[in-house]
This record gives structure tokens, C-alpha cells and sequence, in this order.
């Protein structure tokens, strides 16, 4: 394996910086980016010969496709507003007294 001496160097700054742990620079080894002796020169223990696992990332969620819905009118999913029913014509309200009594007409003359 030919030496990397630049990157020795910046592992050996990071791991001394505290960006890289034992179990990094053990991976540098076994990708052969770095020797068995460079890690015991880094860490200051002797290589094990083997890499600690890496923690697994949780499984992803799975996607669950969207529930159908009732159709909905064309207003957004709102109830239109009330409407009173109408006979077709221009109704008025009759006209009423202070007593509450209506004579029948409807205030048109």
C-alpha cells in the first residue's frame, strides 16, 4: 500500500480535534487509505484488526398511499350558504306596526 501522508496528516488533526473517534480511523484502515501502524501512531492503541459496527439508520417509513375521500362539491369542501326558497318573483316583507300586526300590504304603492 503506498502511504498517504496528506491524508494521514488530516486524519491524525481531525481524530486530534475530535471530528474523527477510534472507530473512524479504524474504517480509514480497512479501506486501506491509512496503515495498521498510522492508526496505533493516530490513536495510540494497536489495531484490532477489526471495525466496530456502524450503527444502522432506522428502517425509513413506509408510505402509505393517500385515503380516498368522498367527492366534495366545487367549493373547496364548504357548505354552499343557506338559501331561503323563492316563488320565482321579487317578494317583498309586508309592512308592519309598531304592534306587530301587518295590514297585508307589502310597502309598494
Amino acid at each position: 500500500m503506498e502511504e498517504n501522508t496528506f491524508l494521514y496528516n488530516a486524519i491524525k488533526l481531525y481524530y486530534a480535534k475530535g471530528y474523527y473517534d477510534k472507530q473512524q480511523v479504524a474504517r480509514f484502515v480497512e479501506l486501506g487509505k491509512i496503515s495498521r501502524e498510522q492508526y496505533a501512531a493516530i490513536t495510540g492503541e494497536v489495531y484490532s484488526g477489526t471495525v466496530p459496527a456502524e450503527p444502522t439508520p432506522e428502517d425509513p417509513p413506509t408510505e402509505t398511499p393517500p385515503a380516498t375521500e368522498e367527492p366534495t362539491n366545487d367549493t373547496g369542501g364548504e357548505e354552499p350558504p343557506a338559501t331561503e326558497p323563492t316563488d320565482g318573483g321579487d317578494a317583498e316583507t309586508p309592512i308592519e306596526d309598531p304592534t306587530g300586526s301587518t295590514d297585508g300590504s307589502t310597502g309598494t304603492e
